[in-house]
Parts: structure tokens; sequence; C-alpha cells
């Protein structure tokens, strides 16, 4: 016989489980939606649902900004800023080519795309779906159903755009996390959406093949000389401007750090060792990212002038 009070409890833990990776709308401005999702790399437990996704509300529709890892977490995303207000998604924009920003891009079939023009070559070309097949043999084939449109809007220049009431400044990145990295700001409420530029308590990723750690700390040095009212970024809850500093002194402690212990003869194992032990490995995503972002700084510091 069924032990109905133990059952009772596994329906409830298992709702539990369910219910920590459900897709929730918060709003976090006058005009600005977000949902959170989770620290961690992706798996079939948590759906993918590794980043955020925020909508901005304007009176011609809404803008989103990234679109999420999945076209089933971004067709929820859509609908549930449908039932806030019934408008359509006029535009979105992929801050980085980054699976958990850019691979729900297909569920917005009557937006406009807007991102870097580098996101629109590596599509043109392949590599974005050579990257998803990678991913597929690394995540159990978590990506299958992703595809890939082009996109409307590709950016080599800081471009304004207007929906309504509400303008847009988009600027396209140097190389810094990405080749693909664009920021977004509301000039009018001095806010920023800015991918994974800006972190706060948890670990940048600095490994990627194409990041510009010299270039990142540029542009955090620029960020800093903006009016910003509220930071919004890929992983963390809504940040104040003081937040670039945690990205910015993470960043400049690995190059300066590796540069010394290079000058005096170390290689990169050894430097590996020597930065193991750092304030830093008590924050979220050191184990997964430090010892990479190393290696990227490491041999990137031999070609820099």
């Amino acid at each position: 016989m069924v032990n109905k009070k133990l059952l009772i409890i596994y329906i409830m833990l298992l709702t539990s489980v369910i219910n920590s990776f459900a897709l929730e709308i918060e709003k976090v401005s006058n005009n600005v939606y977000a949902t959170f999702g989770k620290t961690g790399f992706p798996s079939k437990e948590n759906k993918g649902f590794i980043s955020n996704s925020y909508g901005i509300l304007t009176n011609e529709g809404w803008i989103v900004v990234d679109s999420l890892s999945t076209p089933k977490l971004a067709t929820e995303f859509i609908n549930k800023l449908k039932k806030i207000k019934n408008l359509p998604i006029k535009y979105l924009i992929i801050t980085h080519y980054h699976l958990d920003h850019s691979f729900g891009m297909s569920a917005y079939k009557e937006a406009k795309i807007i991102a870097h023009k580098n996101l629109q070559e590596d599509i043109q070309n392949g590599n974005l779906e050579n990257y998803k097949d990678m991913l597929n043999k690394n995540f159990n084939n978590l990506f299958k159903n992703v595809k890939f449109r082009n996109i409307d809007i590709p950016l080599n220049k800081k471009t304004t755009i207007k929906a309504g009431t509400t303008i847009l400044e988009i600027i396209p990145l140097p190389n810094a996390h990405t080749h693909t990295d664009v920021i977004v700001y509301l000039p009018k409420t001095k806010e920023i959406f800015v991918g994974d530029i800006v972190f706060y308590n948890r670990i940048p990723f600095v490994g990627d093949s194409h990041s510009n750690s010299k270039n990142w700390l540029k542009v955090l040095d620029n960020l800093k000389t903006m009016e910003i009212s509220k930071i919004y970024n890929g992983h963390n809850k809504p940040l104040d401007k003081n937040a670039i500093d945690f990205t910015y002194e993470y960043i400049s402690f690995l190059r300066n750090k590796i540069s010394k212990l290079k000058d005096e003869g170390l290689f990169y194992d050894e430097i590996k060792e020597k930065l193991s032990d750092t304030k830093w490995r008590n924050y979220p995503m050191f184990k997964e990212f430090h010892n990479k972002n190393i290696y990227k700084i490491f041999n990137d510091l031999d070609f820099e002038f």
C-alpha cells in the first residue's frame, strides 16, 4: 500500500524542484520587466534557464533584450510579456552570441533582430551552427531545436532606434567579453543593458576565444563616465553603477598578477597554482571560469603592445 503521507511529501519536493526553475517575470522599473535565470551551466534539470531576459514596454510594442537559450524558454517569456500588455514584439536586441543570450532567437518571428555585425557574419558562415553542435554534444542535445535567423539590423556603429516615445542607443563594442558585444542605453531614464560586460559577486568569463581583457577594461572605464541609474546584465538582479568596480577589479587583478608572474619566468600551470587561493575563489563560477580566464590572458599578453 502506498504511504499517502510520503507520497504527498515527494510531490511537494518534486514541485519545489520544478518551480525552482520556473520562468517568472518581475517589474524592475516603470517600463522594464525581467526574468532572472539560475546560476550554473545548462542542464536538463534547469532546461537551459541560466540567464536573464528583459522586456522594455513602449506605447508601440515590446523591445526585448536577449532571447534566453532555447525557443521554448523564449516563447514562454514572450507569452508572459503579452499577458502584461498584449502588444507586438517590435525588436529583439542580442547583446552577444553566447547560447544563453542568442539561442532563443527563432521564437521572435514578428520582431526585427538587432545585433553586432559580427553575429550576422557568424550566422552566415556557419560558426554559430558549429558552436551549437559542440554544445549539443556537451549538454545532451539540449539545444537540438535551436534555429538561427538572419540579423535584420546588424550594427557596426552606434545606432539610435525609436519605438513610440522610447529612445534607445545601441552601441556595438570592440572585442571585450566576445567579438559580438553590444550595450543598450535608455538616455531618458539612464538605464543600461550590458549583457555580460558587468558582473557583481560572480566571476566573469574572460576565456572566450575572441575576448580581449585590455579592451574590456577600456569599456568599463567608459561606462564609469556615463550617467547610469540602473544596470541590467545577463546574470544578476539589477545593479547600480558601483557594480562596475567588481568586474574591473577582477580583470585588473588577473592581468597584473599574470604579467608579473610571466616576467618572473613562470608558465601557465605555475601561475594557475599561484592564483588558485585568492579572495575571488569565494564567488560563484570561480571553479568553472577562473583557470580558463588565466589561460586566455596568459596567452593574450604575449601579443599586446
